[in-house]
């Protein structure tokens, strides 16, 4: 499964909080999968660091599969963000090149954030709040 940033910053609270909640419990429940994230999701997530906290960050991120985005994402990006300006629907870069990572492995993106990726054409999405 494909995990946005939304989630990474949510599971991230929730641990440092030391207070599970819908991301902990998520993980929880699936426990046997498989998870990834886009380049672009650790890149949002490290944002929010400062340079002293960096590798708090990426001890964090560490047991996720980080994908990058190479020649075959960002063709599958072009085509997200045509069929989106086509029907009126723009979507930001990252979130154009996030949904085309989980495209392009055929995985299900995980997010809380249904506004955006709900309009992104053959995206499987998960939300993992009630």
């Amino acid at each position: 499964m494909h995990l946005d940033t939304c989630f990474l910053i949510d599971l991230f609270r929730e641990t440092l909080r030391h207070q599970p909640s819908h991301a902990q419990t998520f993980i929880e429940q699936h426990a046997g999968a498989a998870f990834s994230i886009s380049v672009i999701a650790a890149l949002e997530f490290e944002e929010g660091f400062g340079d002293d906290r960096l590798d708090e960050a990426r001890s964090f991120l560490a047991p996720f599969e980080v994908l990058p985005v190479d020649r075959l994402v960002a063709s599958r990006g072009a085509r997200v963000r045509r069929a989106l300006r086509q029907s009126g629907l723009i979507l930001g870069d990252h979130d154009t090149l996030i949904a085309a990572t989980a495209l392009h492995c055929d995985e299900p993106l995980v997010t809380d954030n249904l506004i955006h990726f709900g309009r992104v054409p053959g995206l499987r999405v998960i939300r993992y709040k009630s």
